[in-house]
């Protein structure tokens, strides 16, 4: 009996937990759809709408494909005129300065050197949630437009609310993470459990980073079958 009432309460257990998995899982694919939408966003008077590019991965050579669809979506929705000022945002790997190589990429596109402005920190989304708040307050920039793939919309939406930040999320529908199928669906996961995350306090959070790098540079690779491409103590970089 004692067998069978173990095995009744794993039972239980398992299937709440691929419920709620799913329950996540959904979650992150509605804020994906939205992101894909047209903008919306009504401005606030005295106050300047600002795009938000979170940073990717950046190579010696520049953006990378995913890190250059972001900033490409960015510039496309600055040249349909609905933001002010365009802020990269990003993380230091190294001698790799997310932010810098966006800063150029976004100038050599043609906008105005004035309205690319830096926003650090932004080594994670939390870092640059914080730092669009603090620029609200401090530079009157907002209501937010946040650029990034699509996969990312349910977090930044989550962290912004806790925030007190105003934003509406887009990203493009065809980056290269986004139509790789595999890598789609493992970085969809992370989100689901990202989200959890996030939820948790710093205190706790700072403590499960390990020697692999952190979580959300690992458990992507792991859930697409390329734990051999985990760097051992990577540094903390940009967003997501």
């Amino acid at each position: 009996m004692r067998w069978r009432a173990a095995g009744s309460a794993v039972g239980v257990l398992a299937a709440g937990t691929a419920a709620a998995g799913a329950f996540l899982v959904a979650r992150v694919l509605r804020a994906e759809r939205d992101a894909v939408r047209p903008v919306v966003l009504t401005p606030t008077p005295g106050q300047r709408t600002a795009l938000v590019v979170f940073g990717a991965e950046t190579l010696p050579t520049g953006p990378s494909r995913e890190l250059a669809s972001r900033l490409s979506h960015t510039v496309r929705l600055w040249h349909a005129g609905v933001a002010d000022v365009v802020v990269a945002s990003g993380g230091v790997d190294g001698e790799l300065d997310e932010v810098a190589a966006m800063v150029t990429a976004l100038r050599g596109a043609g906008l105005p050197p004035d309205a690319v402005l830096e926003g650090r920190p932004g080594g994670n989304t939390r870092q640059t949630l914080a730092t669009m708040a603090r620029m609200y307050t401090e530079e009157g920039l907002g209501p937010w437009i946040a650029v990034s793939t699509p996969y990312h919309a349910r977090r930044i939406r989550d962290e912004a609310h806790r925030a007190g930040v105003e934003v509406v999320v887009s990203g493009p529908a065809d980056s290269p993470e986004t139509i790789n199928r595999a890598v789609h669906r493992s970085r969809v996961m992370t989100e689901a459990v990202a989200t959890l995350y996030y939820v948790l306090p710093t205190s706790l959070t700072s403590r499960l980073r390990t020697t692999t790098g952190t979580l959300r540079h690992s458990l992507p690779l792991l859930l697409a079958g390329r734990a051999g491409d985990i760097t051992p103590g990577r540094a903390e970089t940009g967003s997501p």
